[in-house]
């Protein structure tokens, strides 16, 4: 069993070819990733292969989201980004309690390695959902 085939298996989702070629792809960018750029790049590789459709996407990073593999960011330009989540993520709150950062220059978000602690929460009280976004220019956009 490969790595990747094991990083899945240990999130409770069964490892196809396909999964583990979205998992490497998202493995390897460094900011978060549109269901549009994930679509554009798996299309570009295999434009004959007919189970790279529409369907199976959404379905794949719905089970990867459920399974606390990857999270949803929602960094206000409209499009909702994907990216892994920490491996050693609280289940129960896949994002991870994290803020991410968006540029607004080059408009790419990523996931800042901070994490933010749950005791700031005062008692009795249940996070369902979460969206930490700082927004201004990266450090590479700044160089420019």
């Amino acid at each position: 069993m490969t790595k990747t085939e094991k990083i899945l298996s240990n999130h409770g989702i069964r490892p196809t070819q396909m999964r583990s070629k979205i998992y490497k792809f998202l493995k390897r960018k460094q900011s978060a990733v549109s269901f549009s750029d994930l679509k554009k790049a798996f299309v570009q590789k295999s434009e004959t292969n007919k189970t790279a459709n529409r369907t199976t996407f959404y379905r794949n990073l719905k089970t990867f989201e459920d399974k606390g593999l990857i999270h949803q960011i929602n960094d206000g330009t409209g499009v909702a980004k994907y990216a892994l989540s920490d491996e050693n993520t609280n289940v129960k709150l896949s994002t991870g309690l994290h803020m991410h950062f968006h540029c607004t220059d080059c408009k790419k978000t990523i996931c800042l390695p901070n994490k933010i602690s749950e005791e700031s929460l005062p008692d009795q009280y249940e996070v369902n959902d979460v969206n930490l976004v700082l927004k201004g220019i990266c450090k590479n956009c700044s160089k420019k």
